[in-house]
């Protein structure tokens, strides 16, 4: 009886082509360079502390545990964040396949597995090339070790290869819009601060705690605290006050309530602590402010 045999080719989803640096720095909190564009991927892994990206006109924060991709021709950067002493796992490859673009504008989060196999891929990378200049490895030029373990190069691109299908089956942490720094009075803030202001005027006629901020965001209140401190001096409920009376202001310049009825619109106890309040801000009583308002 004459056996049939069925062959399968293999699938060729992802194909990495060529290696062009592999490396592990220790930053200062204070890192920084010029940012830069090449015609190839870099895949950037933050190992410890915090550090600030750019790519093209994005900016966000990549904290510990993440990992993001650079496409080829983006300009991208990374700067410290003056407060973390980062680590930091680079590695740049040639690959022409349209399976890495859905990787573009999105942070991955990496679970255990996954770590452990970037580990190795690091692992068989530092046994198999050595930089240039160990001293500063943006020079961007490996060697392959005249004592690299047998095979050691197809382990570097069959691990990476997996390594990448592997995060194409996990789900995004966020895209990098969603966690994009943003200009507000002059000032660079974080995703999460624009958030808490943004949470701020949904609740303008309310009362509000740090304590229901904080779990609005899931975080602590220490947290929430030294984090708006960078965009607000004065603390988060003064700031969260001010806002309230920007809104006064403009509600007795369209005169259609008393004072009695905008203090109890924006969530104030009674007039007199809504007097106060707008005098603290606006250094004037709310009827001075009525009757200065230029007809």
């Amino acid at each position: 009886m004459k056996t049939k045999y069925t062959k399968y080719s293999f699938e060729n989803v992802i194909n990495i082509k060529s290696i062009i640096t592999l490396f592990y720095m220790e930053l200062s909190k204070n890192f920084k360079y010029d940012g830069e564009r090449h015609n190839f991927w870099e895949m950037v892994y933050i190992d410890q502390g915090e550090m600030h990206c750019i790519a093209d006109d994005k900016s966000f924060v990549l904290k510990s545990g993440e990992l993001v991709f650079h496409k080829p021709n983006e300009f991208h950067n990374l700067m410290g964040d003056s407060i973390h002493s980062p680590n930091v796992s680079i590695i740049t490859f040639e690959c022409s396949s349209q399976a890495l673009y859905k990787f573009v504008g999105k942070i991955f989060k990496l679970n255990s597995d996954e770590k452990s196999m970037l580990s190795l891929l690091f692992e068989e990378g530092l046994s198999c090339y050595s930089l240039e200049d160990e001293t500063n490895p943006l020079i961007q030029k490996i060697y392959k070790k005249d004592d690299a373990p047998f095979g050691s190069s197809q382990m570097i691109k069959n691990i990476l290869e997996i390594f990448l299908i592997q995060l194409s089956r996990n789900n995004f942490v966020a895209t990098t819009n969603d966690r994009r720094n943003h200009l507000i009075d002059g000032v660079t803030i974080s995703n999460e601060i624009k958030v808490v202001l943004d949470y701020m005027n949904e609740k303008l006629c309310d009362s509000i705690s740090v304590h229901q901020i904080a779990k609005q965001l899931n975080c602590s209140e220490s947290y929430l605290k030294k984090e708006f401190a960078k965009y607000y001096k004065g603390g988060i409920i003064k700031y969260f006050n001010s806002l309230k009376i920007k809104e006064a202001k403009h509600l007795i310049r369209n005169e259609k309530m008393s004072m009695a009825e905008i203090s109890e619109k924006l969530g104030f106890d009674n007039p007199q602590y809504f007097s106060r309040c707008f005098k603290q801000f606006a250094h004037i009583s709310p009827s001075q402010y009525k009757k200065s308002i230029i007809k």
